[in-house]
């Protein structure tokens, strides 16, 4: 780039995301532990709680519809003087594998004097030890954004109708409505890509359907009976039994899952357990493992994952991100 080019000038990776979304915090964690400057990326929010996942533009990016979404210029185009092209990153774990091989020590293209330390596994050993643990803290059954709707017994459910949650279930339902509608409109003009979206959207209205049942009265008793024991055993069952496998799988030599080193495996753990702290405490951010503990129907939690807690609480990338972010779901 000539000295007359600005910085400014050469495209820049994009980083979709939502402060509420708890996958979201796991590439914002892997930016600042890999030393990218600020001025390296850019973040735009997705507003989740309105279903703007759900909108044609996101869905171009992402046809899932959902955040993280990292969108990279390709090799060929990072410089002011090309035509920009770009490729996206659509999933939390492509995400962050990316993030850790993009950047070395040795790495000058940058304005960040900030070290850069490679947060992957040297060995096949600890490689599989690594994914052991992602998977973990993203199986169905503890799943956060379930936890989030959860509710045990009516007295919660009625208090989580009218809180956020319940103001994003009814939000969200009226945004797949709005979007199905400008689909078919678009695919009744010989829209190609709106032709392709309308069932992904029908589908996901009638996910949400199930829940807004839940959440304004419609449901039958058996349902609601279900919805009540699946809320009580991720509680009871799924956590625990979590919390008892990761205290397993962390290093002796600790603090962090691995040992003294940060890995890509606790930023997936410490995103995951921190919403799920916070939920169990009801505020955000929660910084007392204790409240979660007394939630878990007289189970306990490991010396390691205290320790792994605790030791996560003092870095300057959790204060930056989930320790300011202040929304739940």
């Amino acid at each position: 780039m000539s000295g007359s080019q600005s910085k400014q000038d050469v495209p820049k990776a994009i980083l979709y995301t939502w402060p509420a979304s708890v996958w979201s915090n796991v590439p914002l964690l892997c930016l600042h532990e890999k030393g990218y400057g600020e001025d390296e990326y850019i973040v735009k929010h997705v507003d989740l709680s309105k279903g703007e996942n759900f909108s044609p533009s996101y869905l171009k990016i992402n046809k899932n519809g959902t955040v993280p979404t990292l969108v990279v210029p390709t090799a060929e185009t990072t410089s002011a003087d090309v035509d920009s092209r770009y490729r996206s990153l659509r999933d939390t774990i492509t995400i962050c594998d990316f993030l850790d091989q993009a950047r070395s020590a040795n790495t000058v293209n940058t304005t960040s004097s900030r070290p850069a330390p490679t947060l992957s596994p040297a060995t096949i050993e600890g490689k599989a030890i690594v994914d052991e643990i992602i998977a973990l803290v993203h199986l169905p059954s503890v799943d956060p954004n379930f936890l989030a709707m959860s509710a045990r017994d009516e007295t919660e459910l009625k208090q989580k109708a009218e809180s956020a949650s319940g103001a994003m279930v009814r939000d969200r339902r009226a945004s797949l409505d709005k979007y199905i509608k400008e689909a078919k409109e678009g695919a009744s003009h010989g829209g190609s890509f709106e032709t392709s979206i309308v069932k992904f959207l029908e589908e996901r209205f009638a996910a949400n359907e199930m829940i807004y049942k839940v959440y304004t009265g419609g449901s039958n008793p058996e349902d609601l009976k279900m919805f009540y024991e699946a809320s009580a055993k991720i509680w009871n069952t799924g956590i625990p039994d979590c919390l008892d496998r990761l205290e397993g799988l962390i290093q002796d030599d600790g603090p962090f899952t691995m040992g003294d080193q940060v890995s890509l495996a606790d930023l997936h753990v410490i995103s995951w357990l921190s919403r799920v702290v916070a939920l169990a405490a009801n505020s955000k951010p929660a910084l007392e493992i204790d409240a979660l503990e007394k939630v878990l129907g007289g189970r306990k939690i490991g010396n390691k994952v205290r320790g792994f807690w605790t030791a996560w609480l003092s870095r300057e990338s959790f204060k930056k991100t989930i320790g300011q972010n202040s929304a739940l779901p």
